[in-house]
């Protein structure tokens, strides 16, 4: 009879003693069983340490760790992944609820199909001021192909973020050497680490909405400025993620080429306009070629100002 398969919910805590408790009490609600949870709770001055410790106490499938000294988001993320020990891993992000049956469900669809390196669902999204967005991400669905899968990421079409709450295959996710700081520090950081996932092997939707995602007034990405620069920067480490990636030379190509020529159109238009580094970038459509058709989506790369074409 085969082993079960390992997963372990990984909680990256930090200045979260007011709202990490609905967390903990969704992932204790897990049906899934080979289940447990590692929290991380990086150096802060409230008493998120002591909530998890209770919550620890209550449930002895947890174990928190505290930080001695501040990691930040990457280094927190990081920490969580090398001290896993399972098959599967997710994160478990310290303002995220899961339904019960969330770990189960995404599990199943690893564990029947050994292509697919993530699995994710849908999300509901509630920002600060409660408003509410249902976030599917269809544009992976199917696609085999890497460099297909490659591109799509790149593009950052619709809700491109909502894999990196998937549950994903430890053992491949550690060939891209955890998540990485780039010339903008921590700035969409996920980004490129979902790039590197999408060129491993196949992404898989399961079509439910299976996590609540609640955007809070401290929520590190809302205090990001989202300027020029920054998303020059995190671009720039995508490069870095597919040079380093396990592609071949003509596959690397057909995906470093555009990149690289955009790269070095914004860098040149930035120089000429050193205020666009820190104005802020909105949607803009981007060029790509699929089945011989030109094709033309949003996208997030460039801004409305300088809406320059990748694929």
């Amino acid at each position: 009879m085969k082993k079960p398969t390992k997963v372990t919910a990984l909680v990256p805590a930090y200045q979260a003693a007011e709202f990490i408790q609905p967390t903990l009490d969704s992932l204790s609600a897990q049906t899934r069983d080979h289940f447990d949870v590692l929290i991380s709770v990086d150096l802060c001055d409230d008493d998120t340490y002591s909530v998890c410790r209770k919550h620890c106490e209550r449930d002895t499938r947890f174990r928190v760790v505290r930080q001695e000294r501040r990691l930040g988001y990457v280094g927190n993320c990081n920490f969580l992944l090398g001290q896993a020990d399972s098959d599967y891993v997710h994160f478990a992000f310290h303002d995220d609820t899961l339904e019960p049956t969330y770990v189960e469900k995404l599990c199943a669809v690893l564990d029947g199909r050994p292509e697919v390196v993530m699995s994710y669902s849908d999300l509901l999204l509630t920002a600060v001021d409660g408003s509410q967005t249902h976030c599917a991400y269809t544009e992976l669905d199917g696609l085999r192909d890497r460099v297909e899968r490659g591109k799509k990421i790149l593009l950052r079409a619709g809700h491109w973020w909502a894999p990196n709450r998937g549950v994903f295959r430890l053992r491949e996710a550690g060939k891209i050497q955890g998540l990485k700081t780039n010339g903008a520090g921590e700035f969409s950081a996920d980004w490129p680490w979902l790039f590197h996932m999408s060129l491993l092997g196949e992404f898989a939707r399961v079509p439910e909405t299976l996590c609540l995602k609640f955007y809070k007034p401290g929520s590190l990405s809302r205090s990001w400025a989202f300027s020029a620069r920054q998303n020059y920067e995190v671009s720039a480490a995508c490069m870095r993620e597919l040079w380093d990636s396990e592609l071949g030379c003509d596959e690397k190509l057909e995906l470093g080429v555009p990149l690289i020529n955009w790269l070095t159109q914004v860098h040149s238009q930035l120089k000429r306009e050193p205020t666009g580094y820190s104005q802020p970038y909105q949607a803009a459509t981007v060029r790509m070629e699929a089945n011989g058709q030109k094709i033309t989506v949003p996208g997030q790369i460039g801004s409305a100002s300088h809406p320059w074409r990748l694929f």
